[in-house]
């Protein structure tokens, strides 16, 4: 997992080749519409909600493509292990990218202007918020790059 401030992001180019053009395609349309917006190497997607408590939190990890979350606005909490430390509690679904997960996780708390990448590696349930805090609102950018 890497985590920085998107002013930074530059600075992972060698992990995350195609980072920049899924950035110059939110600086284009920061307010796109929630469906993928695709780019060389990938896709975006802006996503607005509210967050869930982290004690429902399923875990998911992908194959094919590397997660990177950008919050623009609000707050969010990402709960993350590594991969080996989860059990898998359905198999690998392919035409979803999509490994289902349980365990316990880390807690990352997201600002505005922040990232985080995850890795096939790396086990993530997003969108949370901690125990003992209220549902908090949250606008950010999915991006999908391709591995």
């Amino acid at each position: 997992m890497i985590v920085d401030r998107i002013e930074y992001a530059a600075e992972y180019a060698d992990r995350l080749p195609h980072l920049a053009d899924a950035l110059e395609a939110i600086r284009k349309e920061p307010d796109m519409s929630p469906d993928k917006h695709y780019f060389t190497g990938g896709y975006v997607m802006r996503q607005t909600g509210m967050t869930k408590p982290v004690k429902d939190a399923a875990f998911e990890t992908h194959r094919e493509y590397i997660d990177v979350f950008i919050l623009a606005e609000g707050k969010e909490t990402v709960l993350w292990n590594r991969l080996e430390n989860m059990e898998e509690t359905a198999p690998y679904d392919p035409a979803k990218d999509k490994l289902a997960l349980k365990g316990a996780g880390s807690q990352l708390e997201m600002q505005p202007g922040m990232f985080c990448a995850l890795f096939p590696s790396d086990a993530h349930a997003p969108c949370r918020h901690p125990e003992g805090h209220e549902p908090a609102p949250y606008v950010k950018y999915v991006v999908k790059l391709k591995i």
